[in-house]
């Protein structure tokens, strides 16, 4: 799979307020388990509430693979999905 990064901006308020509200009653565990198949895995997501965009980092076969996997929560948002074949870890 290919590392993509995808910044996913809110196409109105509601659908910002929609998307984090419904983000805060989803568990760590829930979403390790409902947001990975096959040919898409969800890795890591950053958000602030204020903002009108939400980043999330992506292992996948294909851009399509992605929006597949987030389904009708894919509307909420423009999706601009970049495949980043370069990634340096250097975390603590």
């Amino acid at each position: 799979m290919k590392d993509y990064m995808v910044a996913h901006t809110f196409k109105s308020e509601e659908h910002r307020s929609k998307h984090f509200e419904a983000s805060s009653q989803l568990t760590l565990e829930y979403m390790r388990e409902h947001m990975k198949s096959d040919s898409a895995s969800f890795q890591m997501n950053w958000g602030n509430p204020d903002e009108m965009v939400t980043y999330c980092w992506w292992k996948a076969e294909s851009p399509a693979a992605i929006l597949s996997m987030l389904g009708e929560m894919a509307e909420l948002y423009h999706n601009d999905i970049k495949e980043m074949p370069m990634v340096a870890n250097v975390a603590d």
